[in-house]
């Protein structure tokens, strides 16, 4: 685990000559491994890319927990005992006609033939640079191409059974064999969605539990991004694009921040206005989106990073796309009161004239926000065509403009709190988002940005399980056309973490975070087939109570029945007293813990005990004593 890839060729060589390599049978199913004795060889290019690189030893990595058997790995230049398997782009898959350049970027074959297996993807070429498997830095790049890994990561899980639901062999499942032999049809496939991105992926506790914590090895995160698919994904972004002005440009060009909030601002602030950066938020909370110096400046800033591929402080950018999204705000933005500005803002939000529900997102902005892009939108189309702006909606700017149609390249980011769903305003707020801008096109490049951090482990509140929910709401994202994911997971409060600790929580949304990115790769995939394997082939023995007390925590949290005193307003936000007073009742904690007792008893192997511990300390206590401070009492009987 330790050796870059390169002295892997020594140990082939040895191998080869001792002749303990046994010899393959001919026909029939593809056979890997045999009574613990390889029966193939893993070829690779003479100059192979990082990715094929990674990719044969992920595979060697995986057959040998499955089998305890090591297989060898060759170039295209050595003899390969035994049956082939081609990593990866080399001479001698050109042999067979196939070539890194005729996929498509994120496209992979899987192909079975006698005495073959290919499993090669699109691949960044970067021949001739070593991949050093103990060293991450050494991995492919977040956006490099990096297909063949993908089909060496579907060949396991869908030849071979493995399954990674977190990082390290804790969060890995993986059968035991001493024969491994597979069959199957051909599999030639490329992600549905391109674009998929976990904020924080990696940045877990090393305990993996939800309590703040060290953070895990840099290489066991960055190997579970790359089996989830994260890596090697379309360049694209898009957030709150203009912090860096505050320390660039508020000196220098005042006009270009809203006017109308710094006349209470301190003298000696006013003179420091180019070193006290976003402290200046207060007295210019966002741009003057009006302005036509800054318009012609944010035109050219886009220009020369689509030329340059360059960012300047905070601007944010990837691939084809530059964003423009506005400052954040606590729920209502402030916008510049000049005149022009002014003019462009609506007084009340048009939405108001079909919109039945009171959500507190809407379109008082739209026209302004949306004016502003469209500008820049066409300023860029006419040096860059082919090239993207990309916008969020999102606050008040959540549905799309009335009084102009925006620009073609402008992709849209659409804000969504995913885990808040099986709430029934909140369903129909997010139901009520993407028809409308469905109406608006239905070509338009979309993207989403859910929010699975409310409610979470940074508060103590009822978890938000619906997995099943989950599965429905990718059904509907994939049929409107969504090109793209990012979500927000649970995060861990700032309050009691040390410098180094974790930012995210692995557990409260496990089954979700996992599904979401399945189904958004393939589509194909039965979601709800997807939640029925994990408990058995995660928690073992005590698959049947978990799979029971995951069930009765997501029917309170899903169940409309639970909101019904104010099903027109009541968005999903808990507070203690929803919490652990309609959904945590006391009725239902006192079941919830009769079941993870019987978990606890049921589990049998140390793996198993350590999976439902990882519950236990990261959903059930916690919720314990939440509930217990909000309604008093105890779970003696429970305990």
């Amino acid at each position: 685990m330790g050796t870059s890839f390169w002295p892997w060729r020594l140990f082939v060589a040895a191998a080869l000559s001792s002749g303990w390599l046994a010899s393959p049978g001919l026909g029939g199913p593809f056979e890997l491994v045999r009574d613990g004795v390889p029966q193939a060889t893993i070829v690779l290019d003479k100059a192979p890319s990082r990715a094929a690189q990674l990719a044969a030893l992920e595979l060697n990595c995986h057959i040998e927990k499955i089998t305890g058997a090591t297989l060898p790995i060759v170039d295209d230049q050595q003899a390969a005992a035994g049956r082939r398997i081609l990593v990866g782009a080399s001479r001698a898959t050109e042999e067979l006609g196939l070539r890194n350049e005729q996929l498509k970027p994120q496209e992979y074959l899987i192909r079975f033939l006698p005495d073959t297996l290919v499993l090669i993807g699109r691949d960044k070429e970067d021949d001739k640079q070593a991949l050093d498997y103990a060293d991450p830095a050494t991995f492919p790049g977040r956006f490099d191409d990096q297909a063949t890994c993908y089909a060496v990561y579907d060949f396991l899980e869908r030849f071979c059974g493995v399954r990674w639901y977190l990082p390290t062999d804790v969060g890995l499942v993986c059968p035991r064999t001493r024969t491994l032999s597979v069959n199957g049809q051909d599999v030639r496939r490329a992600p549905a969605m391109k674009y998929r991105e976990l904020y924080r992926a990696a940045d877990v506790p090393a305990s993996l539990s939800d309590v703040p914590g060290p953070r895990l090895a840099e290489r066991e995160g960055r190997l579970f991004v790359h089996r989830q698919r994260l890596a090697g994904v379309q360049a694209y972004a898009c957030n709150h694009a203009f912090y860096g002005y505050y320390n660039q440009y508020l000196k220098s060009h005042p006009e270009w921040f809203a006017k109308g909030y710094d006349q209470d601002m301190p003298a000696e602030m006013r003179k420091n206005l180019g070193v006290l950066g976003r402290q200046c938020l207060r007295y210019f909370p966002n741009m003057c989106y009006s302005d036509a110096g800054f318009i012609e400046h944010v035109t050219q800033r886009a220009r020369s990073f689509f030329d340059t591929g360059k960012l300047g402080p905070s601007e944010v950018g990837a691939g084809d796309f530059f964003s423009l999204v506005p400052m954040d705000s606590s729920g209502q933005d402030k916008f510049c009161r000049c005149p022009e500005c002014q003019a462009v803002l609506h007084a009340e939000p048009p939405c108001k004239q079909w919109r039945d529900d009171p959500f507190f997102w809407n379109d008082t902005a739209s026209d302004y926000i949306f004016g502003f892009v469209n500008k820049v939108a066409r300023g860029v189309a006419q040096t860059h065509p082919g090239k993207y702006l990309s916008i969020a909606a999102y606050h008040q700017t959540y549905y799309p403009p009335t009084r102009e149609p925006l620009e073609r390249n402008v992709a849209v980011t659409f804000c969504i709190h995913a885990a808040l769903r099986p709430v029934p305003a909140m369903d129909r707020a997010v139901k009520g988002l993407l028809d409308k801008w469905d109406e608006e096109s239905t070509q338009r490049p979309k993207y989403l940005w859910l929010y699975f951090h409310r409610p979470g482990p940074a508060d103590p509140l009822f978890p938000g399980f619906m997995a099943h929910h989950l599965v429905r709401q990718m059904e509907d994202y994939h049929r409107r056309g969504f090109k793209g994911i990012f979500a927000e997971p649970a995060y861990f409060s700032h309050q009691g973490r040390q410098e180094g600790d974790a930012g995210r929580a692995p557990i409260v949304t496990l089954l979700e975070l996992y599904l979401a990115y399945k189904l958004a790769d393939d589509p194909a995939l039965d979601g709800n087939k997807l939640i029925d394997e994990f408990f058995p082939l995660f928690y073992g023995a005590a698959a049947e109570p978990m799979r029971r007390l995951y069930d009765a925590i997501e029917r309170a949290y899903c169940d409309p029945a639970t909101y019904a005193t104010s099903p027109a307003t009541y968005y999903g936000y808990q507070t203690p007293a929803i919490a652990w007073k309609r959904l945590g009742t006391r009725e239902r904690m006192l079941e919830f813990g009769k079941l993870m007792n019987e978990a606890k008893e049921a589990a049998q192997t140390d793996l198993e005990k350590t999976r439902v511990g990882l519950f236990e300390t990261s959903v059930w206590n916690r919720m314990k004593k939440a509930s217990m401070e909000t309604v008093g009492g105890t779970f003696e009987q429970i305990d």
